[in-house]
C-alpha cells in the first residue's frame, strides 16, 4: 500500500465536497465515494513516483470536477491518467509536460487514442484552475493534438464533449435549462445574470468582473433600441492596460440587457441599505458583480465610498476566486443533458468562449473579424476557442435513454386530461395548436407567440395528453428534411434536434399515463 502524500489544503479550497450525484466526500480522504456505484481509491496512485504537487494538483482538480460532472468521467479520468500514464515510463516524475504527453501518444493505437482524449480534458480543467502539478503554458499544445475517437475513423480536434466547444443541441438543452432553472428559481438572478452573459458575450471572467452598472447602454436608432455593454478589455499592455482602462462596445439581446438592469437593481438596492446617502452617479458606479457584501460594511460614508472608487476601484468588484465559485455553483446545478455523452454538460466560461469561436467559424467568420469579435489584438492564438464541427457519430436518440426518461417524467408531472387542470384553461390565448388547428396543450405562463417548436421546450407548457403528438413530431422531421434538401446548413438543421427530443419525450409520457391509467381501471 503507497503512503499518501500529505499536503496543506489552500484556504480558498474547502475540504469537504459534494458530488455531482449528492455524495459528500473529504478531499484528503483515501476514498472518494462520488455515487452509488463509483469510489476512487487513492490508494492506487504510487506516491512514490508522483510528485507532491502534482499529487496535491490532481486531487483539487478531480475534487472539483466531481462537484461539477458525472462519477463515470471522475472515474475515467483518474483511471486512464494513472493507468496509461502516471504507472508507465512515460511519467518520469515532476510536473507533467508536452514531451512525457506525446511520449504516451505515439504508444498509443487510433483505437485506444481517445483515452488521452479524457486525460486531455483532465489536464486542461487542471491548467485552466492553475493548480500546481502541469507544465505552464500547455495548452496550445494540447489544443494542437490531433485524436481519434472511441468512434472508429472519427478524426477530433478540440471537440472535447467535456471542455470544447457545444454542439448546438447541446447550446439548446443549456439555455432550456437555465431559463426554466430561473423560472423555478433554482438558479438565483446572481447566478442566472452570470450564465448568460458568459454565455452570450463569450468574454473573459476577469472582463465581466470588471463590469459596472454605467457600462449598460440603450439607444434609439432609426426608431428600434439597440441594447449594449461597454465591456473592460483584458491583456491589454501599456497606456492602455490596467483595471477598467480601455472599453469594447458589445451589442446584446433585450433579454440580456433586461437580466443585467435586474441585477444592477438589486445591487443598488443593496448598496443604498448599507449606504442610504449615495447619489444616482454614485450608485451607476458600482459593479454588476459584487464582491463579498461584508465590504460594505468597511465604507462608513459616502466620501469613503467615492475615494474608493479611486483608490481601491476594484475592491467592491468580485475577485478571481469569486467567479471561479459562481462558475462552480452554476456547473454543479446544471441537469441539462448532453446527447453526446449521455451526462450532464459542463458549463465553464472558457466553453463559452470555444462555442462562440466555433459558431462564427460555422458562419464563415474568421481571421481578423474572428479576432475582433473575440477581443483578441490578432490572430496568434483564435485557434485556441475555435474547433473542428464534426459530424456526430450517432444522431440523438441512440445516446438519450437517460435524458428521454428524465424528461418523460418531467412531462408526466404536466400532462393534461382536458384544458380543466390547465393553469389559465380559461384563457383561449392558451391554447396551442398544430397544422389543421389541432390543440396539442396549453401556456401555462405569459404569451409569447414562440410557436409550438418553441414551446414544447419550454418549463411553463402544458402538453394535453390525447393530442396528436405523433403527426407533430412526423411534420417536423419532414420539415427538417425538406430544409436539408434545399441546402440547409448543419446549424439550422441541428435547431430541430431538441423539439425532436422534447416531443419524443412527451409522446413516452403519454404513453407511460396512458398505461397507468388503464392499469389503474383494471
Amino acid at each position: 500500500m503507497n503512503a499518501a502524500v500529505e499536503f496543506k489544503l489552500p484556504k480558498c479550497e474547502p475540504l469537504h465536497r459534494t458530488s455531482k450525484a449528492g455524495y459528500k466526500f473529504d478531499v484528503h480522504s483515501e476514498f472518494w465515494k462520488l455515487g452509488h456505484d463509483y469510489t476512487l481509491n487513492w490508494g492506487l496512485l504510487n506516491y512514490q513516483k508522483a510528485d507532491s504537487e502534482l499529487c496535491q494538483g490532481l486531487r483539487l482538480t478531480l475534487a472539483r470536477m466531481a462537484e461539477e460532472v458525472s462519477e463515470s468521467h471522475i472515474k475515467g479520468c483518474y483511471t486512464y491518467i494513472r493507468r496509461y500514464f502516471l504507472d508507465t515510463p512515460h511519467y518520469t516524475g515532476g510536473e507533467i509536460t508536452d514531451t512525457q504527453i506525446l511520449n504516451l501518444k505515439a504508444s498509443l493505437d487510433k483505437e485506444n487514442e481517445y483515452k488521452l482524449g479524457t486525460i486531455r480534458a483532465l489536464l486542461r480543467n487542471w491548467i485552466d484552475w492553475e493548480y500546481s502539478g502541469v507544465q505552464k503554458g500547455m495548452t496550445p499544445f494540447l489544443d494542437s493534438l490531433k485524436l481519434h475517437g472511441n468512434v472508429k475513423g472519427k478524426a477530433v480536434l478540440h471537440s472535447c464533449p467535456h471542455s470544447g466547444p457545444w454542439t448546438v443541441t447541446e447550446q439548446q438543452l443549456l439555455m432550456s435549462w437555465a431559463a426554466n432553472a430561473f423560472l423555478t428559481e433554482q438558479l438565483t438572478l446572481r447566478e442566472y445574470a452570470w450564465f448568460m452573459i458568459c454565455y452570450q458575450t463569450a468574454r473573459r471572467p476577469i472582463q465581466l468582473r470588471q463590469l459596472r452598472i454605467c457600462d449598460l447602454n440603450v439607444e434609439v436608432v432609426k426608431g428600434k433600441q439597440i441594447y449594449s455593454v461597454s465591456v473592460p478589455r483584458a491583456k491589454k499592455r501599456g497606456e492602455d492596460g490596467g483595471f477598467r482602462k480601455s472599453f469594447r462596445s458589445l451589442n446584446i439581446t433585450e433579454d440580456l440587457f433586461l437580466i443585467l438592469i435586474n441585477l444592477a437593481e438589486q445591487v443598488q438596492k443593496l448598496a443604498k441599505k448599507k449606504l442610504p446617502k449615495l447619489t444616482k452617479a454614485d450608485l451607476t458606479e458600482l459593479p454588476l458583480f459584487v464582491g463579498k457584501e461584508e465590504q460594505f460594511d468597511e465604507i462608513c460614508t459616502v466620501d469613503e465610498f467615492r475615494s474608493s472608487l479611486k483608490d481601491e476601484p476594484a475592491k467592491l468588484h468580485m475577485n478571481v476566486q469569486g467567479s471561479s465559485d459562481l462558475t462552480r455553483v452554476v456547473s454543479r446545478k446544471c441537469s441539462a443533458i448532453s446527447e453526446r455523452t449521455g451526462e450532464t454538460i459542463h458549463f465553464t466560461p472558457t466553453r463559452c468562449r470555444r462555442t462562440r469561436a466555433t459558431n462564427l467559424v460555422r458562419h464563415g467568420i474568421s481571421g481578423v473579424q474572428l479576432a475582433y469579435l473575440l477581443d483578441h489584438e490578432d490572430t496568434q492564438n483564435i485557434g485556441v476557442y475555435t474547433g473542428y464541427t464534426p459530424e456526430l457519430a450517432l444522431r440523438i436518440f441512440a445516446k438519450m435513454n437517460e435524458a428521454m426518461s428524465f424528461l418523460a417524467a418531467m412531462f408526466e408531472d404536466r400532462l393534461i386530461t382536458d384544458e380543466s387542470g390547465a393553469v389559465r384553461g380559461s384563457d383561449p390565448a392558451s391554447r396551442r395548436h398544430i397544422s389543421g388547428m389541432k390543440h396539442v396543450g396549453n401556456c401555462g405562463g405569459s404569451a409569447c407567440d414562440s410557436g409550438v417548436k418553441i414551446c414544447v421546450s419550454c418549463a411553463r407548457f402544458q402538453p394535453l395528453l390525447h393530442a396528436p403528438w405523433d403527426e407533430l413530431l412526423v411534420d417536423l422531421t419532414e420539415e427538417m428534411e425538406d430544409r436539408r434538401e434545399n441546402g440547409a446548413s448543419d446549424l439550422v438543421l441541428q435547431s430541430y434536434d431538441l423539439a425532436i427530443v422534447h416531443i419524443a419525450a412527451i409522446m413516452k409520457a403519454c404513453d407511460n399515463k396512458i398505461q397507468a391509467l388503464n392499469e389503474g381501471a383494471a
